[in-house]
């Protein structure tokens, strides 16, 4: 990953404990693969890992534009059976604490 590129983090609220259940837990695992393929085909970005706990979970993503990055996973969103509730869209090295940030409804 390059120090500056730009991050979209997928945020999704789960039920169960607070790791959610593990149907959710499957469904998020088999959607960042879905968007790891989805970001190969179009040539910028990567996934870079998801983490859960206190009944949420999020997907990280990585790339040179974080609009691209989002444009570039809408298909795969669209048809998910666990949907993001939002994303959050980096505009800036993660580091950079005064970069635009802009939170999308999903």
């Amino acid at each position: 990953m390059l120090s500056t590129e730009h991050a979209v983090f997928l945020k999704f609220a789960l039920t169960g404990d607070g790791y959610g259940t593990e149907p959710e837990r499957g469904a998020i695992y088999a959607l960042a693969h879905q968007l790891e393929e989805a970001l190969e085909a179009a040539g910028d970005g990567e996934v870079d890992g998801h983490e859960f706990g206190q009944g949420n979970a999020q997907i990280h993503l990585y790339g040179s534009d974080a609009e691209r990055l989002l444009q570039a996973i809408r298909p795969v969103l669209r048809t998910a059976s666990l949907r993001p509730n939002e994303a959050v869209l980096r505009f800036g090295d993660v580091d950079d604490e005064g970069c635009r940030v802009e939170v999308v409804p999903l």
